[in-house]
């Protein structure tokens, strides 16, 4: 989840571990102030034969409510800000574009709670996570634990369907993942649901198990008349003999309505 995509795609064996990270974010999203969220979050995982399934709880310290978590990201409470379509706004000041708020929530500062469950499986259709070509599809939801007047979920159930093609050979591994998100929203909410795309390529530094990773991310508009939010990314990663995986990933925002920065931290520890 936080650790990069290459260093993510598995054994070729039954398997279980367990996983965790911390990501800052900080932007102005195209509105008029900044935003900050600290993501901390804890995970397992199983592998068995083909299949995969994971499980992540995450837990939120954001400095107000004017953006809500959902499982393709960040996405404004409100209306489209006036510098991403051109015209007037409603007023929401957050993520992707979008500035102001409308239901009292911009006073609230430093609050911090638990953020929405995710649960997804894998089912790997052609190749292995050892082979030099791997296909796979995955269906994932967001389970609505959260309170949506945190900013810290929708109130509503995400799912997504995705696949994922790896290449790889002794220089270079290269992951693309594409997935659609059905994203839940009440009566009125201006969300759409959106494609989300990532490219990660990733290459040996020369030392035992570890390796450099570049990525761009890419999605669809979350609410018409906003970009769609674009970011590229670069990290290293380290696995051990113990089946230990360490990860760091730093991003930047190409498009005002990305986070405009990202900094992340992944563990991964098999346990057999």
């Amino acid at each position: 989840m936080f650790a990069g995509g290459i260093a993510t795609t598995g054994s070729a064996q039954d398997s279980f571990a367990v996983f965790g990270g911390s990501q800052f974010t900080a932007g102005r999203y195209g509105g008029d102030r900044a935003v900050s969220t600290a993501n901390f979050a804890v995970g397992a995982m199983a592998t068995v034969g083909r299949w995969r399934w994971w499980a992540t709880v995450p837990y939120i310290f954001q400095d107000a409510a004017t953006v809500r978590t959902v499982g393709a990201g960040m996405m404004p409470v409100g209306g489209v800000a006036h510098s991403e379509r051109g015209g007037t706004s409603s007023g929401m000041m957050g993520n992707y574009g979008l500035t102001g708020m409308n239901d009292g929530g911009s006073g609230m500062t430093g609050h911090a709670g638990n953020g929405d469950p995710v649960l997804r499986v894998d089912a790997t259709v052609w190749g292995s996570a050892t082979s030099s070509t791997s296909l796979a599809f995955y269906s994932s939801v967001k389970v609505p634990l959260a309170s949506a007047t945190s900013g810290f979920g929708t109130g509503k159930w995400d799912e997504a369907v995705g696949t994922t093609l790896a290449r790889r050979s002794t220089a270079w591994a290269v992951l693309t993942d594409v997935a659609y998100w059905r994203v839940g929203r009440s009566s009125g909410d201006p969300y759409r649901d959106v494609m989300t795309g990532t490219i990660t390529a990733a290459r040996p530094t020369g030392r035992i198990g570890q390796q450099v990773y570049a990525s761009l991310f890419a999605a669809t508009p979350f609410i018409a008349g906003a970009d769609g939010p674009v970011q590229l990314g670069a990290g290293w990663s380290r696995t051990a003999a113990s089946r230990r995986t360490l990860s760091v990933t730093a991003a930047f925002g190409v498009t005002p309505t990305a986070p405009a920065f990202s900094l992340s931290a992944g563990w991964s520890w098999g346990l057999r």
